[in-house]
C-alpha cells in the first residue's frame, strides 16, 4: 500500500507578545497573518480532564475572526452530542470588526435536532449560523462537554479550516498517570510540555503565530494536511466495558466483544438461506446470491447506535425490521454467509474518496464505517453492505486503498482493502447521428455504466423527471443541448435516448459545415493550474470512458477533413481517438478512449496529469469538416 506523506510548510511570524493583544478588535491582526487567509483562530484554549477511565471532561474557549465570505466555515457552530459525550454547556458571542459586542446566544437558542432518522433516541446535534452583516466579524465559542465514556480522546486540532491562520492555540490535557495518554502530531513539528502533579500527568501543547497556507483544491479530506496532534487513550471505558487502544489486537478484542451473540438469525431463517444457495456451484456464487438477496430486501439507515457507534442490531433484529446502518447489515451479511458455511469478519473503516489510510503505527479511533471481508488464500472478497447497487466484490473510491480492522475473534488485524480499478467503474456511449441538409438532425445514443458511473445513472436519470434527466445529460456529461428528447429505455446501468437537435455543426461556412468530435464532451472539468502543487491530487474514482459516434452525411454532403488521431498519455492516463470515413456509407466514425488508472495523483506528478487533461478538453476544439460535392 502506498504510504500517504502530507507536507505543510509552517511559517512563524514574529508579532508583538500575545498576552498585549486584544483579540477581539480585528485591527490588531498582523498583516502577515492576514496573508492568503479568510479567517484567523485568534485566541484558543482547549482543556481536557480525564478523571477515572469512564469519565472526563471537555472545555474549549475560541475565538475566530473571520475576514470574508470564503472564510465563513469559522461562522458555523456544529456540535455533537450523546450519552456519552453530552454538550453541557455552550454560548456563542458576536463582536464588530472593532471589537463591540453585538449579540450573544445561549444553548437553548442553539437549534437542535436528534439524529437516527427517528427510529432511534441516540444524540443530538447542535448547529448555529452566525450571521454576519460585514466582514470583518469576530466570533467567539464557549462550550463544555461531559464524557461517560473515553474512547474518543478529542484530537487538538490546530488548524480547522482550509486558508486560516493561528494567533494562539494551546491544548492541556490532564490524565491519571497510571491510564496516561498517546499522542502523534502531523503537519507540524510540536511537542507538549509535560509535567506530573500527585496522581495526574498533564500534557501542554502551545502554538503561536502560524500563516495560512493557500488552499489547494482537490487534496486529501478535510482535516488530513492540517496541523494536528492525534490524542487517543491506553485504556478506555464505554458503557461499563472496558477496553485497550494500545495496540490494534486488543482494540479489536474490545469490538468483537461488543459482536458476541450479535449473530443469532433463527433456525427458519438459516434454512431459508440454505435452500437460497442450494443450487449454487461454489462459495463465491453463495455470496453473489445472498449479496443479491441482501442489496433486493434491506434498506439502509443512518443511525449510530450502540456504544460509541460501534455495538450493532443484533442479526435477528434486522432480519424482522430489514434495515439497519452500516455495521449492522455488515453484522447481518455475516450472519447469513455464517448460515451457509461461509466465515467472514466486519471491517472497521475510514470512509470518503479522498481520505488516506489510518496509520498502522498509531492504534487510534479514525474510522466510520463498516464493510464485509471475506478472506480467502486466493481471492479475498470485500463487500458493501449498504448500498442497493454497488456490485458484489467492488468498493469503490469511497473505502478503496485504506488499512481496514478486521475483527476476529483473536483480536484485530489492520489489513489492506483493495485499490479500485478503472474497469470498474466505466462509461460507454455509442452515438448515430443523421444529418441534414439544413444541419438539424436527430441522434441515438446508447449508454452502458458500471461502478460509480452506474450509481450516478441511477442518481440522476433513473425516476427522475424529463426535465431532470435532461439537465443531467447537458450540465453534468456536456451533452449539446437538444430540442427534444426522447427516452426509450432504461435500467440500472444503461439508458438510451433520442436528440432532436435544430443545428448540429459548430457553425457553418459557405458550404461547409463543421462538426465536433462528438456530440457531448468526453472531459470537460478544468482543473487547478497548481504548478507548484504540495499535496496529492484525488479524483473520485478511476475510470474508463469510450465514445463511438457515427455521424450518417446526406448524400449531397462528403468529408472535407477529419482531425488527426491522437495518443496522449502520461503516468496515470492515456488518451486515444481515431476518424475514419466510409465513402460506400458516406459515414465519419470517431473513436475515443480516455481512461485514468488510479484516482490519487502524486502532487510531484500533477504538473504532467494537468498538461494531459488540458490536451483532451483541448481535442474536442477540432472538427470534422465536411463539404457539398
Amino acid at each position: 500500500m502506498r504510504k500517504f506523506v502530507i507536507v505543510v510548510i509552517i511559517n512563524f511570524i514574529t508579532v508583538a507578545a500575545f498576552s498585549q493583544v486584544n483579540v477581539l478588535d480585528a485591527s490588531t491582526i498582523p498583516a502577515a497573518l492576514k496573508e492568503n487567509a479568510h479567517s484567523i483562530k485568534r485566541d484558543e484554549k482547549i482543556e481536557f480532564e480525564v478523571k477515572d477511565i469512564d469519565a472526563a471532561k471537555l472545555s474549549v474557549h475560541e475565538v475566530y475572526t473571520v475576514f470574508d465570505e470564503e472564510g465563513e466555515d469559522a461562522l458555523y457552530f456544529y456540535q455533537n452530542s450523546n450519552s456519552f459525550q453530552k454538550l453541557d454547556d455552550a454560548e456563542i458571542k458576536v463582536y464588530d470588526a472593532n471589537g463591540k459586542f453585538i449579540n450573544k446566544y445561549k444553548l437553548k437558542e442553539i437549534r437542535e435536532e436528534a439524529v437516527g432518522e427517528g427510529l432511534v433516541d441516540d444524540g443530538k446535534i447542535y448547529f448555529f449560523r452566525v450571521a454576519a452583516p460585514s466582514f470583518p466579524i469576530t466570533v467567539q465559542y464557549d462550550y463544555e462537554y461531559k464524557f461517560k465514556g473515553t474512547l474518543d480522546y478529542p484530537d487538538y486540532s490546530i488548524i480547522d479550516y482550509p486558508e486560516q491562520s493561528v494567533e494562539y492555540s494551546s491544548y492541556t490535557a490532564s490524565v491519571p498517570a497510571d491510564l496516561d495518554l498517546r499522542y502523534k502530531a502531523s503537519n507540524i513539528v510540536i511537542s507538549p510540555t509535560i509535567t506530573t502533579t500527585g496522581k495526574n500527568k498533564f500534557y501542554h501543547w502551545e502554538v503561536k503565530n502560524i500563516a495560512a497556507v493557500p488552499k489547494e483544491e482537490g487534496g486529501p479530506s478535510r482535516g488530513y494536511n492540517f496541523a494536528q496532534v492525534m490524542i487517543a487513550p491506553n485504556k478506555f471505558s464505554m458503557d461499563g466495558k472496558e477496553g485497550d487502544l494500545s495496540s490494534w489486537k486488543n482494540f479489536g478484542i474490545w469490538i468483537s466483544s461488543l459482536y458476541k451473540d450479535a449473530i443469532n438469525l433463527s433456525d427458519q431463517t438459516k434454512n431459508n438461506l440454505r435452500q437460497m444457495v442450494s443450487s449454487a456451484h461454489d462459495d463465491k456464487e453463495k455470496m453473489k446470491i445472498i449479496y443479491n438477496y441482501l442489496q433486493k430486501n434491506f434498506r439502509y439507515v443512518s443511525i449510530q447506535l450502540g456504544i460509541g457507534g460501534f455495538k450493532p442490531f443484533d442479526a435477528a433484529f434486522v432480519d424482522q425490521k430489514k434495515y439497519g446502518d452500516c455495521k449492522a447489515l455488515s453484522n447481518y451479511t455475516c450472519a447469513c454467509l455464517d448460515a451457509v458455511g461461509i466465515k467472514s469478519y466486519p471491517a472497521i473503516i475510514n470512509s470518503d474518496y479522498n481520505s488516506p489510510p489510518v496509520d498502522p503505527s498509531f492504534p487510534h479511533n479514525s474510522f466510520n464505517h463498516v464493510i464485509l471481508c471475506v478472506p480467502s488464500a486466493k481471492d479475498t472478497t470485500w463487500l458493501e453492505c449498504t448500498s442497493n447497487v454497488t456490485d458484489f466484490g467492488v468498493l469503490g473510491s469511497f473505502t478503496e486503498n485504506r488499512n481496514a480492522l478486521l475483527v476476529t475473534p483473536n483480536g484485530g488485524v489492520l489489513v489492506a482493502t483493495p485499490k479500485s480499478k478503472s474497469s470498474e467503474n466505466t462509461f460507454s456511449c455509442t452515438t448515430k447521428v443523421m444529418l441534414n441538409e439544413d444541419a438539424s438532425g436527430e441522434s441515438m445514443s446508447d449508454i452502458k455504466t458500471t461502478g460509480e458511473y452506474k450509481q450516478q445513472l441511477i442518481d440522476y436519470m433513473m425516476d427522475e423527471k424529463k426535465d431532470d434527466q435532461q439537465k443531467y445529460l447537458v450540465s453534468d456529461l456536456g451533452f449539446i443541448q437538444p430540442d427534444n428528447v426522447d427516452f426509450t429505455k432504461n435500467d440500472s446501468s444503461e439508458i438510451a435516448f433520442k436528440f432532436e437537435i435544430e443545428k448540429i455543426p459548430e457553425f457553418t461556412a459557405g458550404n461547409k459545415m463543421f462538426l465536433n468530435p462528438r456530440i457531448y464532451k468526453i472531459w470537460s472539468a478544468k482543473l487547478p493550474d497548481d504548478e507548484k502543487r504540495t499535496s496529492d491530487f484525488y479524483f473520485k474514482y478511476p475510470f474508463i470512458k469510450t465514445d463511438t459516434t457515427v455521424y450518417q452525411l446526406t448524400e449531397n454532403y462528403t468529408i472535407d477533413n477529419l482531425p488527426q488521431s491522437r495518443n496522449e498519455t502520461f503516468e496515470y492516463g492515456s488518451f486515444k481517438t481515431n476518424y475514419t470515413y466510409d465513402g460506400k456509407t458516406n459515414t465519419v466514425t470517431s473513436i475515443a478512449a480516455l481512461r485514468l488508472s488510479q484516482n490519487m495523483i502524486p502532487a510531484d506528478k500533477y504538473v504532467s496529469m494537468l498538461k494531459f487533461f488540458s490536451n483532451v478538453i483541448d481535442e474536442y476544439t477540432e472538427k470534422i469538416v465536411i463539404t457539398k460535392k
